[in-house]
């Protein structure tokens, strides 16, 4: 048996843990999988080995057909079965009977459905133990990121044309990593310091100071074979270069940070709050995540069509590297960001909590710290009491003494995002 994954959105096979009764319904249950709550039918029980489909994922047609999950019973092998998904079968956070469900959880002799005809598929417990991710088996798609319509479509970042191999090459300008979900990575955590800092929903932005490499042209023989020079550049997440989304405040941010960026570092940070033509950086289900920005205001007492010198958004470091001429790059620890930050007049991340995560005596308690620091990533900002937190960012050494960091959202937050799928409305993040 073949299986395949993405980088960061998978099922996952996993345990139930604190199966309990329902509030408020006698045929149904209430479980936690992976530090979120699920809802399960009555036979579930502790202990249980299970698949997560957490609410980023949408499930095959393949997946949903063979179990009988849609909501329209003709979609279904068996017309008399109704399920509960949509067409686009879209895994939901939702709320049954006042009670929060993320994601969806199914039994792994669903997967035998889909192979019923072939007698040499077997689920076999070597593969499928407890933390395998997959989105494939055997080339046949169980599930895959949902993309909602607006996201397919969206934002250009630019005229689409054919793309040149291009004459220039540089190591020091990179991509943030995508980052994992803290309850699926636990076993990343090693002793030591963890900084618990809170998430910012806006867009993200890098900017480094990189050394480029320009091959000649093949009929400039008079110019050496390469030449080399040093460049400021930014871009989006994704993207290098300043186009698209927020150009206009992209270009201001790039042309402040410019003239203090050292040779090989590289800046990266969120940006929230209004863009210049007074929309807010990110809103999610009418919910605007402005934090403690204000909108361009005039001043009718002077000039009616002057603007206060005030920015609309803000710029929140939460990354430095550096990266050396021969590719060798470091990430300087938590402390430096924030120090970095002041010096170049960016709001430095907001720390929620800083411990000592240690096992005394060979004996793992990482749970006790866990539960604590889950509980940071619900309630208001703290930023601005009438904005809603996000989550939290977990930034620590792994065993290879490199910084790194893992993210937990709040269920607030990702009840809201899902109600924003259901209108069709997708994160601008997707596109950048």
């Amino acid at each position: 048996m073949k299986l395949t994954k993405s980088e960061i959105n998978n099922a996952i096979i996993t345990t139930l843990t604190n199966v309990r009764k329902h509030s408020n319904a006698d045929r149904l249950k209430l479980a936690t999988v992976l530090g979120t709550q699920v809802i399960v039918d009555l036979n579930a029980k502790d202990g249980d080995l299970v698949i997560y489909f957490d609410s980023n994922l949408r499930l095959s047609h393949e997946y949903l057909y063979h179990n009988n999950l849609y909501s329209n019973k003709e979609s279904n092998v068996d017309p008399t079965q109704r399920g509960y998904f949509g067409a686009n079968g879209r895994v939901r956070a939702q709320r049954f009977r006042g009670e929060i469900s993320n994601g969806y959880i199914a039994e792994l002799s669903s997967l035998n459905r889909l192979f019923k005809d072939d007698h040499n598929f077997l689920i076999a417990e070597v593969d499928l133990k407890e933390g395998v991710e997959f989105t494939h088996i055997d080339d046949v798609e169980i599930c895959s990121k949902y993309f909602a319509e607006s996201s397919k479509g969206g934002i250009q970042c630019g005229t689409k044309r054919k793309k040149r191999k291009s004459r220039t090459s540089t190591d020091m300008f990179r991509k943030h990593w995508d980052t994992k979900q803290l309850m699926r990575e636990t076993d990343r955590i090693v002793p030591g310091t963890l900084f618990v800092e809170e998430k910012i929903h806006g867009t993200s932005g890098r900017t480094a100071h990189a050394l480029y490499h320009r091959k000649r042209r093949w009929y400039q023989l008079w110019k050496p074979r390469v030449t080399s020079f040093w460049k400021v550049v930014s871009g989006t997440r994704r993207v290098n270069g300043i186009k698209g989304h927020m150009k206009e405040e992209r270009r201001d941010i790039h042309d402040k940070l410019a003239p203090h960026v050292h040779k090989g570092e590289e800046l990266f940070y969120e940006i929230y709050g209004y863009s210049y033509d007074g929309k807010v950086v990110q809103s999610v289900g009418g919910h605007q995540f402005a934090y403690d920005c204000e909108k361009y205001v005039r001043r009718a007492w002077d000039n009616p069509n002057e603007v206060t010198p005030l920015l609309p958004y803000k710029v929140v470091l939460y990354r430095v590297t550096i990266t050396t001429e021969d590719g060798y790059r470091i990430d300087l620890d938590r402390e430096q960001v924030y120090r970095r930050a002041e010096e170049l007049g960016l709001e430095k991340p907001y720390l929620l909590r800083k411990c000592q995560y240690h096992v005394p005596d060979g004996d793992t308690i990482l749970e006790v710290y866990l539960d604590t620091i889950m509980g940071d990533a619900d309630g208001k900002s703290a930023l601005d009491a009438g904005t809603m937190r996000e989550g939290i960012v977990v930034w620590f050494k792994d065993c290879t003494g490199n910084w790194t960091c893992l993210k937990h959202k709040s269920e607030e937050f990702l009840m809201l995002d899902s109600r924003n799928k259901d209108k069709g409305m997708g994160d601008v993040e997707d596109l950048l």
